[in-house]
């Protein structure tokens, strides 16, 4: 046993104090220092971390009842009264789940180039935007984030954290689901930005050992309290080797409080001005017990900490966003107290039939077996009867009481019928129905959506950055490729089927282009789209009719005498690169006959030449139409091709003279 310590003094941070008292015996002055920083930040988002965490143990027990009754979860068990009625409605979960599901929808993202008329940037960002849809599904952003949904509307805030992964060699995404753990401390009243963080969690001694590598021993105070202590690991004396302690594993012993503490320093070699912003440092130094395992600059940062934070809803003056129990709590405890009342009063009615005996000469005692039988006679005796006494039942509006309470609930709430899975027949089985409170809840669900595709978009821009320190080639592409656009999808199919019409007429009228709109509903990747819209525009055994249309163009430039590679490069640049030529004349058709590519005639070959009837194009026609044509003196075979807003219109001419033929 190690040397007994002098008491400490009552403290909330007693973990802390003890760890410093150790540090300052083991003349540890590096961790003594940043546990006293620690402390004294701390201190200064006591209380208000204080009641965070009693509102968050609250909310849990709602979501999640902490206690499982005789009948079942019970998320208020001390109103139990012995004969009385108890009900628990653990409908909580519902204004939890289903607002965040709505939130967690995918937006509409599209990586806006840094010059929309440059080909080069429009290019760059595509290839940007591929890797930012790649590095999502390999982090798995998208569960992420419809985690973070649900830990900000159960408790109003939550953060994530952006590090970097060497094993991985990509940044990668921590969510925070434990809000309560996190200690921030806002730079000013604004709170949009923080001066450090404090991520405070317990492990176990064994975990400890393994994670960090540093050995657990223990002390006793002077009142017989035991508690852990931290050292670095001797090889001759290794934790692991004694790992067989019985105490190591006893969780009433004590887990060992580890301080993940990011905080900001001015940058080594700055020059300060008066006046001027200084530029700062991040730095991390993790704290187990009283040892320091860690304490390293993170010049990938840049002055940053790596947490990002999302609150529920806006709330103006204050850094914490509205729980989504917050205001419909106390409805629901009525609701419940109401039904527990009725449910009593129901019980007394029907609890058992009450009788009395009446009349001139009825007895002060009723005689045994008076009680009415069924199929049996009683004789209550001469002049006497038996009545039976109808109990006082009050009326009370009951349904219309409790009505009123949903409404007031879902005027809080937002949730109508149909959200919380109560709508009637005639509304599931109408669509306009189903879509007008869709888009009546949409409204109310705004801000929080707002806030929280802003938040997808902050952690992002942190990813560039950790990203960009840890690879330089993809900090010069990031630099220049553009900003990630992101917008609230639609939430209902009537949205869906509007929002592709619109943009169906808005590129028939070439007002969008056919880009913009796939980004607009919702295709990931347009350009690969785009290049897959090629390849089948060019398969006759699909759409014959396309292809019949570039047939019809390239004979048409032949003609006229015309260099489709020389026109491609005048009017629209250099074609797209992996295009085809078939492609390209699909591409050309569609606008207008104003852009190609290279086709079939090469540099200095003569363009052909239109034939006449009854030669190789009547032969070529006799071809295409299974060999029923006649061709020949005599008959002659016109093939007419009409080309009309891209689409060719053709019709056969078959002119053969009436009369004796070859001269005869």
């Amino acid at each position: 046993m190690a040397a007994t310590v002098t008491p400490l003094r009552k403290s909330r941070d007693l973990d802390v104090r003890r760890a410093s008292e150790v540090a300052a015996r083991s003349k540890d002055e590096k961790a003594q220092a940043l546990l006293s920083t620690i402390e004294a930040c701390k201190e200064t988002q006591r209380q208000e971390m204080d009641r965070f965490a009693s509102d968050c143990d609250r909310y849990d027990n709602l979501y999640y009842p902490n206690e499982m009754g005789r009948f079942g979860a019970d998320h208020r068990p001390d109103t139990i009264r012995p004969g009385r009625n108890h009900i628990s409605l653990n409908s909580y979960p519902v204004y939890v789940d289903v607002p965040s599901s709505l939130e967690a929808v995918p937006p509409v993202e599209n990586m806006m180039p840094s010059d929309p008329d440059a080909q080069g940037a429009r290019d760059l960002a595509a290839l940007v935007e591929r890797v930012y849809f790649a590095w999502k599904d390999d982090e798995r952003f998208e569960i992420k984030s419809h985690k973070v949904a649900v830990t900000k509307r159960l408790y109003g805030r939550s953060a994530a954290k952006v590090y970097w992964d060497p094993d991985e060699g990509k940044p990668c995404v921590e969510i925070i689901d434990q809000p309560r753990n996190l200690w921030l401390g806002w730079s000013s009243t604004a709170y949009d930005r923080f001066d450090w963080a404090i991520y405070v969690h317990r492990m176990t001694p064994m975990a400890v050992m393994a994670e960090f590598g540093v050995d657990v021993t223990e002390e006793m105070a002077t009142d017989g309290t035991r508690y852990p202590v931290v050292r670095p690991m001797d090889a001759a004396t290794s934790g692991f080797a004694r790992s067989q302690r019985d105490w190591l594993a006893n969780q009433d012993f004590g887990m060992i409080e580890v301080h993940d503490f990011w905080y900001l320093k001015p940058k080594a070699g700055a020059k300060r001005q008066f006046g001027k912003r200084l530029k700062m440092e991040t730095w991390n130094a993790i704290l187990v017990g009283n040892v320091v395992v860690k304490d390293a600059l993170h010049s990938e940062y840049d002055g940053r900490l790596p947490y990002v934070t999302v609150f529920n809803t806006y709330i103006p003056g204050t850094p914490n966003g509205r729980a989504a129990f917050f205001d419909i709590e106390q409805i629901m405890s009525e609701k419940e107290q109401r039904l527990e009342a009725g449910g009593q009063l129901i019980e007394k009615s029907i609890a058992g039939q009450l009788w009395q005996l009446t009349g001139q000469d009825a007895p002060d005692r009723v005689p045994v077996g008076l009680k009415p039988k069924p199929d049996t006679v009683v004789a209550p005796g001469a002049g006497n009867r038996i009545e039976k006494i109808e109990p006082f039942m009050p009326s009370f509006q009951w349904e219309q009481y409790l009505d009123r309470l949903d409404r007031e609930l879902a005027d809080i709430s937002g949730l109508n019928d149909l959200l919380r899975g109560l709508a009637p027949a005639a509304v599931l089985s109408s669509s306009k129905a189903i879509n007008a409170l869709v888009a009546n809840y949409e409204a109310r669900l705004s801000m929080g959506r707002d806030m929280f595709y802003d938040w997808r978009l902050q952690v992002w821009e942190l990813v560039k950055q950790v990203w960009g320190a840890k690879d330089r080639t993809l900090r010069e592409v990031f630099k220049v490729a553009g900003r990630l656009s992101v917008k609230n999808p639609s939430l209902t199919p009537r949205d869906d089927l509007e929002v592709a019409a619109m943009v169906g007429n808005l590129v028939q009228q070439k007002i969008y282009s056919q880009v913009r709109a796939m980004d607009m509903t919702g295709v990931d990747d347009p350009e690969a789209e785009q290049q897959l819209i090629r390849e089948e525009s060019t398969d006759a055994s699909l759409f014959p009719e396309r292809v019949q249309t570039i047939a019809a163009l390239l004979a048409t430039f032949q003609q006229l005498g015309i260099n489709p590679a020389q026109l491609s490069g005048q009017m629209s640049g250099q074609s797209p690169q992996g295009m085809g030529d078939a492609a390209a004349a699909s591409r050309m058709a569609a606008n207008g006959g104003m852009a190609a590519s290279p086709m079939m005639n090469g540099t200095g070959e003569q363009p052909v030449t239109p034939e006449q009837p009854g030669n190789a194009q009547d032969a070529a026609m006799a071809g295409l139409l299974g060999g029923n044509v006649q061709t020949g003196p005599g008959f002659n075979a016109v093939s007419q091709t009409q080309v009309k807003n891209g689409e060719a219109s053709n019709r056969l001419l078959l002119q053969q003279p009436i009369g004796p033929q070859g001269g005869a």
